[in-house]
């Protein structure tokens, strides 16, 4: 089964979106209840910035969010893998890849990533100097990692995907065409899927902890139990990328033949599930009526659940309501790189500007996103009118 050529519209949409909420995200990270700010160690604390003021709305939105958010954002990069790979061949297309995702990387952490935590040092100190926040910043915060921890991640990746096409070619086309009779089989399809995907994450998470960085590793720190999670959502779109995926995957334009709605109710759905069994689960193990690690592998088997479930909702709603090119759309498609680059100096920044001021979470959130992500918008389209820079961004 051949992959389909034509560049499907809706997947450049999707991804967009996905970068809106990543600014969204760090945006509401000031404000929820469980946010802490640590002077000693700021990169120890939950944010750059945190707000005096809370609100459990802002909980529940990272909650949802980080279910799924960047897990679709690997989905959607490995789709494009294999046919990178079989256009331009290894070596030119990891060339690729370094000068697409290892210039801006570099850039991000040696300009960008500190200038977003001057606030954080700032608040730690209450010193202005650059000398003293530079020195903090490389030996006792160890050179935070920021954002950009998923752009350097991502380069390993495709550095993984082009090993497997070195040495053994047919392997996406292989395993995307399995997937393919598979999907005849829904129930089975998803249970192979579901499976899979607990795998990668519950034996480690339960391993190392939830939630775990490596440490240590400066610029290039990332999240250690999602590591193998992250990977083969990654792997995933490849294998699919490498076929016509979405002619057996979407019937008539619907995931699976469902209308998106059904899938977004099933993704709400879970994620209250999430919610009840973290609270159940945290209560039995204050009750001694269960270990930390069983109440962590209850909580873990909801979140595929649910980390999937939010994925088919964010994929069916795309395929089938904002599949028609648009300025805006388009726009914001081509900026969205820029805007992943550029945007975490703004919310920091933004979100310290606001430390003294009376006003409720939810217009200080509104703020921080909206302005953090027009800032973004307009300074990549700024940069991006130069040719090189757009060549990359």
């Amino acid at each position: 089964m051949k992959t389909s050529k034509a560049r499907a519209v809706w997947l450049d949409y999707l991804r967009s979106f996905i970068t809106l909420l990543v600014v969204a995200h760090h945006a509401a990270l000031a404000y929820p209840t469980f946010a802490y700010f640590n002077p000693a160690h700021y990169i120890r604390s939950t944010a750059p910035v945190v707000d005096g003021s809370r609100w459990l709305g802002m909980d529940r939105f990272i909650g949802f969010n980080d279910l799924f958010f960047m897990p679709l954002m690997f989905f959607i990069s490995g789709l494009f893998a294999y046919r990178g790979l079989d256009k331009k061949g290894v070596k030119t297309y990891l060339t690729d890849r370094f000068i697409r995702l290892g210039i801006p990387f570099l850039i991000a952490e040696l300009l960008l990533i500190p200038v977003a935590y001057m606030p954080s040092f700032y608040l730690s100190t209450h010193s202005t100097g650059f000398i003293p926040f530079a020195t903090d910043y490389i030996h006792n915060q160890q050179w935070p990692a920021g954002p950009p921890w998923f752009i350097w991640l991502l380069l390993a990746f495709n550095g993984i995907a082009g090993l497997i096409f070195k040495f053994w070619p047919h392997f996406f086309t292989s395993v995307g065409n399995g997937l393919a009779n598979l999907s005849r089989h829904p129930i089975n399809f998803c249970a192979v899927i579901y499976g899979l995907f607990a795998l990668s994450l519950i034996p480690l998470s339960l391993w190392v902890g939830q939630y775990t960085w490596v440490g240590n590793w400066g610029p290039f720190d990332f999240q250690l139990n999602r590591l193998l999670f992250y990977l083969l959502f990654f792997l995933l779109g490849s294998c699919l990328g490498a076929t016509d995926w979405q002619q057996y995957l979407f019937r008539n334009g619907k995931l699976f033949g469902k209308v998106w709605w059904l899938w977004l109710a099933l993704s709400l759905a879970y994620y209250v599930l999430v919610i009840t069994v973290s609270t159940f689960g945290e209560n039995q193990v204050k009750q001694h009526n269960l270990t930390a690690i069983e109440g962590y592998f209850l909580y873990d088997l909801v979140f595929v659940a649910s980390c999937l479930a939010s994925i088919s909702a964010c994929l069916s709603f795309f395929k089938q309501k904002i599949n028609v090119p648009s300025a805006g759309w388009t726009s914001l498609s081509d900026n969205a790189y820029g805007i992943y680059i550029l945007h975490y100096p703004f919310v920091t920044w933004l979100q310290f500007a606001l430390l003294g001021v009376s006003l409720p979470v939810s217009l200080k959130f509104l703020f921080v996103f909206l302005v953090a992500s027009s800032l973004s918008w307009l300074g990549s389209r700024f940069i991006r009118r130069s040719a090189v820079v757009a060549s990359v961004l």
